[in-house]
């Protein structure tokens, strides 16, 4: 895509991208720090998407996920992928994951991602399959908790599958 700018936030940007996600995204200042909290450490990472100039789009990556199986496996979680609506269906979420599957290939074997059921999230789940990822095999999840047969669930944004994509190339 024409004007399209990839760029991973550096520890010292930090603050500058709290306020800016304050600004542009979260409108709260609280939950956009929150999401960068542990970038200063080295705990996460992630990359802005830029379309002249103009923020577009993220996806963060945390090198340990609190899904247990991903932490005893050396499994970073792509932890969140947006791209904001007048930007999709541009190639931008792919540009995003390319990204941030070069970097966790240069930690790990594998990279992980959550997606959820419902409608929305169509447009993920069909990303993520073409792009290798795998159910980890422990079926619905709400949240961290597989779903036992018979279960009563409310369809949200915890209702999701942990997915798993080698970055071997075997």
């Amino acid at each position: 895509m024409e004007g399209l700018q990839i760029k991973r936030v550096q520890p010292a940007e930090v603050d500058a991208v709290i306020d800016l996600f304050a600004r542009c995204y979260y409108g709260n200042l609280d939950e956009a720090r929150a999401h960068f909290a542990d970038h200063a450490d080295g705990g996460g990472d992630s990359f802005l998407a830029y379309v002249e100039g103009e923020l577009a789009g993220f996806v963060t990556i945390r090198w340990v996920s609190h899904n247990e199986q991903f932490r005893r496996n050396n499994i970073p979680l792509i932890h969140h992928l947006e791209v904001f609506a007048p930007y999709q269906r541009r190639g931008i979420a792919s540009r995003l994951m390319d990204e941030a599957e070069r970097l966790i290939a240069t930690r790990a074997t594998q990279a992980g991602i959550t997606v959820g059921l419902f409608d929305a999230y169509g447009p993920a789940q069909r990303l993520y399959a073409k792009r290798g990822y795998i159910p980890d095999g422990r079926g619905v999840c709400q949240a961290h908790r597989p779903l036992r047969r018979g279960e009563t669930v409310t369809m949200d944004h915890d209702l999701i599958l942990w997915l798993t994509k080698d970055l071997t190339g075997e």
